[in-house]
């Protein structure tokens, strides 16, 4: 699992539906539209460009769960009944139960499954259009049919608000909750990865309606293009042996990929399909199998390339799996809706190995600079193992590898 996913922390209702509600998903208002006459997006003004994460920063925000109630009461209407802190990485995220009995005068409705507050860093808070942008795809995606929570209106009618907690000033949203488990955890035969690979090439179909300008100034330090940037915080690293591997790594990306980055096929991508982002139900009441329901977390959409898409997908089911064989079936299911050129093929363990390094270093970093923060270090040891074994292949052994799970796995199939 990787370290900038969403976990559970207490419980509200029950397990499963703690876990999704962790979702990260936002959105958020800023004078940008849609327009659906030819299936495009349309933007209508220019969107700021964001600095990316510096060492030392302290951009958490600073809130209580007063008040979050407060907050709820005042921008939607709501009498909070019972409300749970879901663990993030930068941002604060409370699902919160709304008291049906009591009449809201903002909201026409409740949703019954609740709702996810959500209280974004003030690095991210600085760049109010991307909230818009996160708001307008999750709308844009609903509308295609791809499950994903929809955004809430406040009482001025719009899907955010900038509110001064602690300090500084954070963007606050509320998102309706999607029910479901999350893909960690559940049973996972062949099938479910197989789907994850389907499903992140038809969440990127979706998106080639949308116009890239709405997320073109987003800058992030978990884009893979930023990777390069890891090196200033690799001082976290205190094992000489993992920081060696993420040196290598680094040497190999900027050698076989920036110099090549206009070859690769660009466009807008959701950038963190990861095991806690993926929200599964049971095929049916009464069975043991899960299929691939909805999507969560749109922190971490941008305009980038297919083949890191693809290369985070794979990451984070390999690591669900704790099986380097499994990038395999996500490739299986991806290609079934979108053709993987060969050049894109050849770098994949080098896109894989750059995203792990990112997990473990930057969940390294989170730890020094938030110490109640540690559960993102819960997966390190089995991240660190990964990334070496995945480093002592060979690129051609290993993709060699992955195309034949892949081929065996839709011959099977078929």
């Amino acid at each position: 699992m990787e370290m900038k996913t969403i976990v559970k922390k207490n419980s509200l209702v029950e397990d499963s539906q703690c876990e999704n509600g962790s979702d990260d998903l936002q959105t958020n208002h800023d004078p940008a539209t849609i327009t659906s006459g030819t299936g495009g997006v349309s933007i209508s003004e220019e969107l700021h460009a964001q600095e990316t994460l510096k060492p030392g920063s302290q951009i958490r925000p600073t809130v209580t769960e007063d008040e979050i109630r407060k907050l709820a009461e005042r921008l939607y209407g709501i009498i909070v009944l019972e409300m749970c802190e879901l663990d993030s990485y930068d941002d604060r995220n409370f699902m919160i139960q709304a008291d049906s009995y009591v009449k809201n005068p903002i909201l026409k409705s409740i949703n019954t499954s609740g709702y996810v507050m959500k209280i974004a860093n003030s690095l991210d808070s600085n760049d109010e259009s991307f909230f818009h942008a996160q708001n307008e795809i999750m709308l844009h995606l609903s509308k295609c049919g791809i499950k994903c929570p929809v955004p809430v209106q406040n009482i001025h009618g719009n899907y955010h608000s900038m509110e001064n907690l602690g300090d500084s000033k954070h963007v606050v949203r509320l998102l309706e909750y999607i029910p479901g488990k999350v893909f960690h955890g559940v049973p996972h035969p062949d099938s479910l990865f197989y789907q994850a690979g389907q499903f992140i090439a038809r969440i990127d179909s979706a998106l080639k309606s949308v116009n890239k300008e709405l997320v073109m100034s987003r800058q992030s330090i978990w884009m893979l293009e930023n990777f390069p940037k890891l090196k200033d915080f690799l001082y976290v690293i205190k094992d000489e042996h993992q920081k060696d591997i993420v040196e290598q790594v680094l040497d190999a990306f900027q050698r076989r990929i920036v110099p090549n980055f206009s070859e690769y096929e660009q466009g807008v991508i959701y950038g963190d399909f990861n095991e806690h982002n993926v929200i599964v139900n049971k095929k049916q009441s009464n069975s043991k199998e899960y299929e691939i329901t909805g999507i969560i977390d749109f922190g971490d959409v941008c305009y980038s390339r297919y083949v890191f898409e693809l290369a985070i997908a794979m990451t984070y089911m390999i690591l669900e799996a704790n099986d380097l064989n499994t990038g395999g079936l996500v490739i299986a299911g991806y290609s079934m809706i979108r053709l993987i050129p060969q050049h894109e093929k050849e770098i994949l363990r080098i896109a894989i190995a750059a995203r792990l390094c990112q997990s473990l270093v930057m969940g390294l970093y989170t730890a020094t600079v938030d110490s109640n923060n540690q559960y993102i270090l819960s997966t390190q040891t089995r991240g660190w193992n990964v990334l070496e074994a995945l480093w002592r292949e060979t690129d051609k052994d290993i993709l060699e590898r992955w195309n034949s799970i892949a081929e065996e796995y839709l011959t099977r199939s078929s």
